[in-house]
Order: structure tokens, then sequence, then C-alpha cells
């Protein structure tokens, strides 16, 4: 190894530090961060932020919708603004869609957004074609001195002269109280509507007990009173109505009632409709009971329900079906005999309500039984 003198070392050092370095151009680092931002603000205004934008404002939309069944409309964007489309079933149907779409929120990496700023609307023609507008319904019922008033109208003017009428009925016992459910919401206001209102109360007024309807356009009216006062309420009712049609009208004179439940009931309390054991099928042999039962049915006021009866034996869902068959099977029996078919109705019991000890076969065969029975204003 070679040594070399301090004088040497030094030289040589001082050549290697005095070696010229090549020339390096001038970078300004600083300005990277600038650079970057100007590249995100170039997106942001460019159009792959407003793809995004709208994707997320036309989703949004869409799941509002879908949301709260509003297969009637439609939805298009343009940045965060939203056109609605369509034909609401109702004006405030559609004004609640375009709030629920103006403040729908949806998920960001920030936290929830909502990505909706403005929603613009084209509901037919205006907003809402008129014919689109809900038509007010109610129900009336008189039971037990309280005459109750149920239904939707389209203000506190018509729902107060409503009451107000009510109220002016009242002459214990037949009416002690009025109790007022009355809705005021978004229906169609017609002074017709109102007319038929308190042209029901009018009947009502007249009735022991009753129900009086207007729905779907249609009136109704279901009257319990004395003998003495139903051919008023029959000319009441029967005058023209300001709106809608007739449907069913049943006045039920109690006198009438009672005679026609006593006649029926003596009738098939002395000899039972018989049928096939556990069928439907009605035994030949009560071809004669049962036309006696369609006279006396023809001669009933209102409407009659003929129930179906069985015994224990079997299972409860069994008993409820043979019911069901049986009671239609007689219904079916007296439409036949001239008996009017709305004017009957079938429903099954089952083993639900015996008269007699299910325990012997004399029991059971008492209670596989029909009866016929007035449908009541409280039925």
């Amino acid at each position: 190894m070679t040594n070399l003198s301090y004088s040497e070392d030094r030289t040589i050092r001082s050549h290697v530090r005095g070696r010229p370095r090549p020339h390096v151009p001038f970078m300004p680092y600083g300005l990277i961060p600038l650079l970057g931002l100007l590249v995100v603000f170039w997106m942001g205004m460019g159009p792959f932020a407003r793809h995004i934008v709208e994707q997320r404002a036309i989703k949004s939309a869409e799941q509002t919708l879908a949301a709260n069944g509003a297969d009637w409309a439609s939805a298009r964007v343009s940045g965060q603004w939203v056109w609605l489309e369509g034909q609401p079933p109702s004006r405030m149907e559609g004004e609640q869609l375009i709030a629920l779409v103006r403040a729908a929120q949806t998920p960001t990496w920030l936290g929830s957004a909502t990505p909706v700023t403005r929603v613009f609307a084209s509901f037919g023609s205006g907003v809402v074609m008129p014919t689109a507008i809900r038509k007010p319904e109610w129900t009336y019922r008189l039971s037990d001195g309280e005459l109750k008033l149920e239904g939707i109208v389209p203000d506190d003017v018509t729902r107060a002269s409503l009451v107000a009428a009510a109220e002016g009925k009242i002459d214990p016992p037949r009416i002690a109280s009025v109790a007022d459910f009355l809705e005021v919401t978004h229906v169609a206001k017609n002074p017709e509507y109102t007319e038929v209102a308190l042209h029901a109360i009018e009947a009502l007024s007249r009735c022991d007990r009753g129900v009086a309807a207007f729905l779907d356009e249609e009136f109704s009216l279901k009257c319990e009173l004395p003998e003495s006062g139903a051919a008023a309420v029959k000319q009441l009712v029967a005058s023209p109505l300001a709106v809608g049609r007739l449907g069913n009208i049943d006045i039920l004179p109690n006198e009438a009632v009672a005679t026609c439940e006593t006649s029926l009931a003596d009738l098939l309390g002395t000899a039972h409709i018989q049928f096939a054991p556990s069928s439907a099928e009605i035994d030949p042999r009560s071809s004669s009971l049962l036309q006696s039962v369609a006279d006396a049915a023809t001669a009933c006021p209102g409407t009659l329900r003929i129930e179906g009866h069985t015994d224990s034996m079997g299972t409860a869902n069994a008993n409820e079906l043979l019911g069901d068959a049986r009671a239609e099977a007689v219904r079916d029996a007296l439409i036949a005999r001239g008996v009017p078919a709305d004017r009957l109705r079938a429903e099954g019991f089952g083993a639900r309500k015996p008269i007699d000890d299910n325990s012997t076969a004399e029991g059971r065969a008492h209670n596989r039984r029909i009866e016929i029975r007035v449908v009541r204003a409280s039925d």
C-alpha cells in the first residue's frame, strides 16, 4: 500500500472538491401542490363531475318515486335540477312527491347529502285534471242514542254545517249526542254533496237505529223504526238526489222485523232443512219446507242473513266450511224459489253457536240447523 505525505493528500482532496458539477435547470417544486389543485378544479368543472352529479340526482329521484309507489311519474335531470312529469291521482299527492324528491338524501364519503337542489313539475294540464280530485265519502251511524259522523269533507265550513245539523236533531232518547269524526282533507268542494249529507242526517233522525252512507257516489240507508214512521222515511229517501245514485235502501219497521223473524223461526224450529251427512247437498224431502221459507222471506223487510250451524264433531275448520256451504246451498234454493238474490246473504258459523248439548246425539241434531234473520243496522 502506498503512503502519501500530508501535502500530497491535501492536494488530491482539493482537486476532488474543486471538480465542476453538471448544470441542473431550476425546478419550482413549490408549485406542484398548486398544479394539483388546478387539475382537481378542471375535473370538477368538466363533464366527468357533471356526469357523477347527474347520476346521483337521477338515482335519488327514481328511488324516491319507487319508495312512494309513484309509478305515474317519471324524472329527468340536468345537473342538480330535476323535472317530474306525469298525471298524479290528486293535487296533494303531486305536491307531496315534489317535496319528497327535493328533500331526499344520499350517502357520500363526507356524509349524507342532498343531490337535488331544485324540482320542477309538469303534471298533466296545469297540476292535475279536475276528474282526479277525490269525491267526498261518509258513513253516519245511529245506535244507542249516539249519532256518529265519519267521513271526509272539503273544509271546516262544511264540517261545521254538518255537525250543527246533526246537533239540531238531538232529541233523547232517539238521539242524545253527536260524535264528530269528520276529517277535513283535499276533496271536491261541491254544495250538492253537502245537500246529500244533510239529506242523510234528516233521514237518520227519524230512525231508532240506522246507517246512512255515501260511498263511490252511491247513497244507501238502513233504518230501524216503528211502523208508524216508515212511510215518511220511504218518501223522504225516494226524492231525487242532488248528486250520485240511489243504492240499497232498507226500511225496517220494528213490528215487521219481529213478525218476520218469528215466522221464520217457527218454520225452521218445527222442521229442519235436511242435508246428506257431512255434506251441503239438500235432501229432496226438504223441498216443501224450503218453499214455505221462501214465501215467508218474500214478505220480510230488508236483507236476510242465512246462517249455517253445525255440531262439534270434526275439526273447527271443517265445521266452518260445512256451515258456509250449507248456508250457500239454502240461499241458492231460496233464489230458485223467487226470493231476490240481492236480499239474501249466506254465512257459516260452524259449531261456534250451539243451542244444545253436543255431548248427546239429540243435542248435536239440534245444533245442526239453518237460521234466517233480518240484517240489522248494527250488523
